[in-house]
């Protein structure tokens, strides 16, 4: 094997502080009336027809002492090591064509055939993982002390040496044409050597046959929650050292193993382990695996090994969802080609530690995962502030647009429950939602799930419309029905468009039509699933909600599956048991038209609800027969402060008026609350499960705290709704609240006629009043009003 000339590889080290189109074109001249850097032979080799559709590229290798000069390992020694890993590297690889060496540097010249161009990156990546290996052996086999003391490293960056054509040219004219390319590649190796992460191989290392007491780990399993039900969606594994007890930081544990040169090894012994302990196996939870990025490169790693495995562990692919860990400084190439190499395995892949980087949603959007571990370490733990909330949303938006299931990691608490809840996020994982080992029960869950069903009944507090208005009849099916029997059902039924496998009336899976005519439309479809049972390929983890849940609801947890799921139906259930299906289609045509009856109703001035819709909801408080409470708010003095000021003014005091009662709603914990805006200066508030006077007392604090800013505190001679004048303030707020123990006799009407009677009393009170009273049947008991002057709080 021919080496490369050394003295243009002297020039290279001398050009590489300058930038690479000035020292091309300073050396151009020169090197076409020279031999150049590489020998005249091959190059013409390379020009020939065998060597035509190769991809070429160059490494760099280089040795870092770390130490003060004259303390580290020699000059010699150095060169016998790298002159050492040249040789042993071009006996091992076809793909090495060239090489040359300085003191502490060498250059390895290699091009890879035409069936590996496809995936050029893996070829790039398996060559860097062979000088690694190789580098690892002669160190430990030559045994120089000296060597591998300190703090030094063995640095490595690849290029590729593109723009070359493979055309009838003279030699010369080829031979500046791979003098410009390699040049190139020479430059990218450089930078990419220099700029790495983490070095090729760190100094001192251990010998290879001996095992790290360091990566001695167990597996745990973190629970994936649902935040739009609060149901189990799946587990994360992670490594937890096996001595402290202490979780493994994923980043750390891979980057130390690929040092220590046990990647493959620990990877695999990981994998195994977390498959083998998997607390659920029927395939009703995902299993959220974490696998290296840089695995692929390794020559031992071969596709259908985790397939294997988890065919073995009774899973299937589908089950599977490959957590690809990698640095933010990782070549997307690289991340790309895990991506490629599981996809095409049939796996699901998310991407680890999404943060609101530019750059880390830059490479979210263009690697595309299906899932996306977002970190909300970011997110203050004491409270979420309006822009971390918009920010969040934000993010959300993203994902939701590029059909990116999001998950949230870094919790810290509960506390951050509602803004997550409230910005649509779709699932959470942390070790505060419980640490798993093996088959030990989720005892924590039903009370996490409360927590969270409480938070999603806040955001969804005031939808109209069940579930139950949308049930579609479906046929029902057991785990070992037959392929043949399913698909003569859906030639018998064209119109039926999934089917339900079930258990006793439980339903444990669904079936598309369309997906089955897929299966076997395959070149190989009907003899492999003719046959089988459907519980093969039924989908084990379809969406499954009661017929209570509110429409608005569902078609948010419909909007949150994975995007090759967003059309499937939902199976809908009456106390557990199957009561039908439900199509998107017909979610979201329900939702369109409750949308426009809501608009048609609804106060243009404030957006909230009109008259019809409080007719509604005080007609359902009615029925529900639980005791509930009404507050009616009125600002005093508003007719003559509109005429003083001018309606803008005046829209804007309502506005303020009723943003001040949504705001006191929405800190309310597990309570059921409705606002409504009556018309006017009137607003209305029916609640229950909470303390609806402490309520009143916070909104007038607030509205005491911002209506100066409309001039609305100083005191001056106002006049009354009756025409006389008083001394008060400009504006203030009179609420009248009735506690209702019992809805017995009552209708909306009386009601009402007995609110506005209380507020008559409020508003005789000057300046902010409350006023409330207590009755239970439909004879009211006169419960003496007790008015409270707040002016003095």
């Amino acid at each position: 094997m021919r080496r490369l000339s050394l003295r243009w590889h002297v020039k290279f080290r001398k050009m590489k502080r300058m930038p690479i189109g000035k020292h091309l074109r300073s050396e151009a001249n020169q090197m076409k009336s020279a031999n150049g850097w590489l020998n005249p032979d091959l190059i013409e080799k390379w020009r020939s027809t065998d060597e035509a559709s190769r991809q070429s590229g160059l490494f760099m290798v280089r040795w870092e002492s770390g130490l003060e000069p004259g303390k580290g390992p020699s000059p010699l020694r150095i060169g016998r090591i790298l002159s050492a890993l040249a040789l042993r590297i071009s006996k091992i690889a076809d793909s090495v064509r060239g090489w040359t060496q300085t003191e502490d540097s060498l250059i390895i010249v290699v091009s890879f055939a035409e069936e590996e161009a496809d995936d050029r990156e893996i070829s790039a990546g398996r060559m860097a993982f062979l000088i690694r290996d190789t580098a690892h052996r002669i160190l430990v086999e030559f045994q120089y002390p000296a060597a591998v003391e300190g703090n030094g490293a063995i640095r490595c960056g690849f290029g590729w040496a593109t723009g070359v054509e493979n055309k009838a040219e003279s030699a010369e004219e080829c031979s500046g044409k791979w003098e410009r390319a390699l040049m190139k590649a020479y430059d990218t190796a450089w930078q990419r050597m220099q700029y790495a992460s983490s070095p090729l191989i760190r100094l001192p290392i251990a010998e290879r046959n001996t095992d790290s007491q360091g990566f001695d780990f167990q597996v745990r399993y973190l629970p994936i929650v649902s935040l739009l039900d609060g149901s189990l969606y799946g587990y994360e594994a992670v490594p937890v050292d096996a001595r402290k007890g202490e979780r493994i930081d994923l980043q750390y544990f891979y980057s130390s193993t690929d040092q220590a040169g046990k990647l493959f090894e620990l990877d695999r012994k990981f994998r195994e382990a977390a498959i083998r302990g998997l607390p659920s196996r029927n395939g009703d939870v995902k299993l959220f695996l974490p696998v290296p990025a840089k695995i692929i490169f390794d020559p031992r790693l071969y596709p259908g090994s985790t397939l294997r495995r988890i065919e073995a562990a009774n899973l299937r692919p589908e089950h599977v969802v490959l957590v690809i860990v990698g640095g933010e400084d990782e070549l997307n190439s690289t991340m790309r080609s895990a991506l490629s190499h599981y996809r095409n395995q049939g796996f699901r892949i998310a991407l680890s530690e999404v943060t609101p980087a530019l750059k880390s949603l830059r490479r979210m959007t263009a690697l595309h995962p299906d899932y996306s571990l977002m970190n909300v370490e970011w997110m203050s733990n004491e409270g979420i502030g309006t822009v971390e909330e918009n920010l969040l949303q934000a993010l959300i938006g993203i994902a939701r647009k590029e059909q990116i299931v999001m998950i949230a990691k870094g919790l810290h608490g509960e506390r951050m429950l509602p803004a997550l809840v409230a910005s649509g996020m779709n699932y959470a994982q942390r070790e505060w939602l419980g640490d798993v080992r093996g088959g030990d029960s989720l005892a924590h869950l039903p009370d996490l799930r409360a927590s969270i069903r409480s938070e999603v009944n806040k955001r969804f507090r005031g939808a109209s419309g069940t579930m139950s208005e949308l049930v579609n009849p479906v046929k029902q099916f057991a785990r070992e029905t037959a392929v043949s029997e399913i698909s003569r059902h859906f030639e018998l039924h064209r119109e039926a468009p999934a089917i339900v496998i079930s258990d006793n009336g439980r339903p444990i899976g669904l079936l598309m039509k369309e997906k089955l005519l897929h299966l076997l439309s395959g070149q190989f479809g009907l003899p492999l699933y003719w046959n089988r049972p459907v519980g093969k390929i039924m989908d084990t983890h379809p969406m499954i909600v009661e017929e209570s849940v509110t429409v608005d609801q569902a078609s948010q947890m419909a909007m949150a599956r994975e995007p090759d799921k967003l059309y499937d139906e939902v199976i809908i259930t009456r106390g557990g048991v199957v009561a039908g299906i439900a199509s998107i289609r017909s979610m979201l045509e329900w939702i369109s038209q409750s949308r426009m009856n809501d608009a048609q109703w609804a106060n243009p001035l404030s957006g909230l609800p009109g008259n019809e819709p409080i007719r509604r909801e005080m007609i359902r408080r009615l029925a529900d027969g639980r005791p509930f409470a009404v507050l009616y708010a009125d600002l005093d003095h508003f007719k003559w402060y509109n005429d003083r000021y001018g309606f803008q003014k005046g829209d804007d005091v309502i506005r303020y008026t009723g943003d001040i009662l949504v705001h006191a709603v929405r800190e309310e914990g597990n309570g059921d609350c409705f606002i409504g805006h009556i018309g006017g200066d009137d607003f209305i508030v029916i609640s229950s499960g909470v303390d609806v006077l402490e309520m009143a007392h916070r909104v007038i604090g607030r509205f005491q705290q911002g209506i100066g800013a409309y001039g609305g505190t100083r005191s001056e001679t106002v006049h009354d709704r009756s025409g006389y004048a008083v001394e008060a303030p400009v504006l203030s707020l009179s609420l009248s609240l009735l506690l209702c123990r019992s809805a017995s006799g009552w209708t909306p009407e009386t009601l009402s006629e007995q609110a506005a009677h209380l507020k008559k009393k409020a508003k005789q009170q000057i300046g902010n009043s409350i006023v409330w009273e207590t009755i239970e049947r439909c004879e009211p008991i006169e419960v003496p009003a007790s008015p409270v002057d707040l002016t003095s709080h």
